[in-house]
């Protein structure tokens, strides 16, 4: 018996719903039918994906587990340091498949955090892991073709190709690439593979823009595997190229033209799809190479394309959001509705695998809501006094009796070494709170803050006045940022339509979660559960916890005081 555990990065139910109630979810379909759906409660009071998917996987909350943001804050030295929530040492808490293998019971991961140590190797109870963000060699970028004839070289990170363009009899261009392999691409090709070396390769796309050709690749990590079972390892060796993430940031600052939001005719939104598809196609050949291979009790198989469409996206779909725009949301609508089929049809080859004793649950770490401002709540707390910048214009904590921490996640502090004085710490921070609470939108006048929350992510009380750390709530389409901008209003339009940082308990931030397999009643589950219920019914349906009809009736696991 086996337990398949697919994660959606920032799969969010309604957008799940929406879609698989279109008909376009096959596979979610499926499992609706004969098992569980419904929405899931992710971290708070951060739900970036670091600490949702700690929640998720540990079954615990951030106060437990102990990541809080992407980059945990006063993890280093100092209040204002921070360091990576996928860093060795996290999560406090176990996850999952550590807790499994006490009793001797294996794992098969596909790109899971916190499964490879600081060493690069896996515990003995991994049948097979494949993971590669924790080693990015350099971003995804663009290169500017020059229409000349001759050799140019082009840097992609620490690899050194070459690119010469090339002309048909009847004129049309082509560009030859040399580096580990050589490749003829035409702006009609779509995106190749790209060999660099023995171990490391990227993706590359020409792509025609209104300055003539261009360049395009998806970045370059190194992949670790590791485990015991040789035909996985093997298997996952015959991948294609790792991909990451799309080219979302190029694609914002008008590298392909400019987007539908802002007139474009969609041709923008094709380029960085197609390169979202890329990592659709990376994922996807990683976990068909584990399901084909596998000898383990748990399979968990991560997929990050759905977080990626829904940050470009979403906002614009979104009809609760100012992002939202009725003059090209239905065109969006069917990019996001591409994307997570490639998701759905990965979750299709795992109910395909599963047999009739088998458990698949599907979930994802948080959801997304609409975006339309970044409120920088640095330049605010300077404006009064509270924090104080250093000679290059940035943030100084040494200086700051209170500041907005650069980790960005949704956390004011109190600068280190005030706070022994809980009539200071009291003090300052109620000045904070006054001074976020009169930021104001510009052009409506709206206030952007909506309260404060606790390490709970539970509305602040006045019996925790003297607490030197609590969490910004801003107002439904304003997100937080720690860059210090130095002149003009805080409030400034965001790039990005579709965001998730602090939880403020808005349902679109609810996770999918869905369930089929053996003690699992259709239609069991309350209107939304807890994130911390999957890890308890992964555990229970291979028989080391309660029975998924007891966890069902609750919509939680114990103990449940952190809510």
């Amino acid at each position: 018996m086996t337990v398949y555990w697919v994660v959606w990065d920032a799969g969010a139910h309604w957008v799940v719903d929406r879609l698989e109630r279109e008909g376009a979810l096959p596979a979610v379909s499926s499992m609706r039918e004969r098992g569980v759906f419904t929405a899931a409660r992710p971290a708070r009071p951060n739900c970036q994906t670091p600490p949702s998917l700690a929640t998720l996987f540990t079954g615990t909350w951030p106060a437990e587990h102990q990541v809080t943001g992407f980059t945990v804050p006063g993890a280093g030295e100092g209040v204002a340091s921070h360091v990576s929530g996928f860093a060795p040492g996290f999560p406090a808490a176990p996850p999952v498949w550590e807790a499994m293998s006490e009793n001797d019971l294996t794992s098969a991961l596909v790109h899971v955090p916190w499964v490879f140590g600081a060493d690069d190797r896996v515990g003995p109870h991994v049948d097979g892991a494949v993971e590669a963000y924790s080693g990015r060699l350099t971003r995804h970028a663009l290169h500017v073709l020059d229409p000349g004839p001759g050799v140019q070289p082009w840097e992609i990170g620490p690899y050194r190709v070459h690119a010469e363009v090339e002309r048909d009899p009847d004129g049309a261009r082509r560009v030859r690439v040399t580096g580990g392999e050589r490749l003829l691409l035409t702006p009609e090709d779509g995106w190749r593979p790209l060999e660099l070396d023995r171990y490391n390769g990227t993706w590359v796309r020409c792509v025609r823009v209104a300055e003539g050709l261009v360049l395009v690749h998806t970045g370059v990590w190194r992949a670790r595997t590791g485990g015991r079972n040789p035909k996985t390892l093997h298997r996952l060796a015959q991948c294609p190229p790792f991909a990451g993430e799309g080219v979302g940031p190029l694609y914002r600052r008008g590298a392909f033209g400019p987007r539908l939001a802002e007139g474009g005719d969609g041709s923008a939104e094709e380029v960085f799809l197609s390169s979202v598809e890329c990592v659709a196609r990376s994922f996807a050949a990683a976990a068909d190479a584990v399901l084909d291979t596998h000898d383990a009790d748990l399979v968990v198989v991560y997929l990050p394309m759905t977080d990626d469409v829904g940050h470009e996206f979403l906002g614009w779909c979104d009809e609760r959001s100012a992002a939202h725009r009725p003059d090209i949301a239905e065109r969006v609508w069917s990019y996001i509705r591409r994307c997570y089929t490639w998701s759905d049809t990965v979750l299709g080859r795992v109910l395909d695998r599963a047999g009739d004793e088998d458990t698949v649950v599907l979930g994802a770490d948080h959801g997304m809501v609409g975006s339309t401002h970044l409120v920088h709540l640095n330049d605010q707390l300077v404006h009064a006094g509270l924090a104080a910048r250093d000679v290059d214009g940035g943030l100084d904590p040494d200086g700051s009796q209170v500041f907005y921490h650069p980790a960005n996640n949704g956390s004011l502090w109190v600068a280190e070494g005030s706070a022994d004085d809980p009539a200071h710490v009291r003090r300052v921070m109620s000045r904070a709170r006054a001074a976020l609470s009169s930021i104001t939108d510009p052009e409506t006048g709206r206030p952007v803050v909506a309260g404060f929350l606790d390490h709970a992510g539970e509305p602040l009380t006045g019996a925790q006045e003297d607490a030197e750390v609590a969490y910004v709530a801003l107002a439904d389409d304003y997100q937080p940022s720690a860059l210090l901008l130095g002149e003009g209003p805080p409030v400034r339009p965001a790039a990005k339509p579709g965001a998730h940082v602090v939880n403020t308990g808005d349902s679109r931030l609810h996770a999918i979660h869905a369930s089929v397999g053996p003690g699992i009643s259709s239609g069991a589950a309350p209107d939304a559960v807890d994130n911390t219920l999957s890890a308890a019914l992964v555990l229970g349906q291979l028989g080391l916890g309660p029975a998924a009809d007891a966890l069902y009736r609750t919509g939680s696991c114990e103990p449940t005081d952190e809510r």
